[in-house]
């Protein structure tokens, strides 16, 4: 099923989910784990999350009337599990990195268009590049093509000091080429993403990539250069997560004004304006 099928065919549901699990990753990064309480018949669920795609947690009892996106880092449908990484980064983000085991939340989703994995437009040797939260999907994305067949991805992470380099233990379990890079130089190449080594001497298909704006608009910029189609999930600011708030809205080539959280968050670079 492609990414257009999902959006279209795959309502999202509200459920209720129980924290499993809460980690503190890294200063200000919590992995959380929620076990779905109930999958009812026909849940989109059921059918499949697809990277890029997110949840919107409710954080009425933290004190905060409109609900949070947060990317689905990992999901699995036999344990009825899902995995989130959060970040602080105010009062709602917050509320969700100090819910505690056994604590109880409500969600919506699977929400939003994700990436395109399709083996045509992937290539066989795509390139992520990943940083911040937008980690979580990238690295889904990740384990995603390197179980397929004839796809060497190769993931690049970027942070500015090496103690933002999160889940490094995770992603040695992917199998995938890696590399690192730290504004500081306290891990991995120094300098930007765009300082990769990797960066200069492979012929990639296909560019994906989440994080910081400035990142994404540099990669987007660079795959231009170099002839190379691409995607980048948006992280605007997002309050209903259906299209219905107009707070996440962004100027698209050809289509004009669009809801992030309905017709992306995941566009191709040949759609973005920034």
């Amino acid at each position: 099923m492609n990414r257009d099928q999902i959006r279209r065919t795959q309502p999202p549901t509200m459920l209720d989910a129980v924290v499993i699990r809460n980690e503190q990753v890294a200063t200000r990064y919590h992995l959380l784990s929620l076990k779905l309480e109930v999958l009812p018949q026909g849940s989109p669920w059921l059918d499949g999350v697809a990277p890029g795609q997110f949840v919107q947690i409710d954080c009425r009892k933290g004190g905060v009337l409109l609900r949070r996106p947060i990317s689905i880092y990992e999901w699995s449908i036999e344990e009825r599990c899902i995995s989130l990484l959060v970040q602080r980064v105010g009062r709602g983000s917050n509320y969700i990195c100090d819910l505690r085991e056994g604590d109880q939340v409500n969600l919506i989703g699977p929400l939003g268009t994700p990436f395109a994995t399709d083996e045509h437009i992937a290539g066989p040797r795509p390139l992520l590049v990943a940083g911040g939260v937008g980690m979580a999907p990238i690295i889904m994305l990740a384990r995603y093509l390197q179980a397929m067949e004839g796809v060497r991805p190769h993931l690049i992470v970027g942070a500015r000091t090496s103690s933002l380099l999160i889940l490094r233990d995770e992603i040695d379990q992917i199998g995938c080429s890696y590399s690192y890079t730290t504004d500081d130089g306290s891990y991995g190449t120094r300098g930007l993403v765009l300082a990769a080594p990797e960066l200069q001497d492979e012929d990639y298909s296909m560019v994906y990539t989440c994080g910081p704006r400035p990142m994404m608009r540099a990669m987007h910029a660079w795959a231009g250069q170099h002839h190379i189609a691409g995607q980048a999930s948006l992280e605007n600011l997002m309050a209903c997560g259906v299209g219905a708030c107009l707070c996440c809205v962004e100027n698209i080539a050809d289509k004009g004004n669009v809801c992030v959280c309905t017709d992306g968050p995941v566009f191709y670079f040949n759609q973005l304006l920034w």
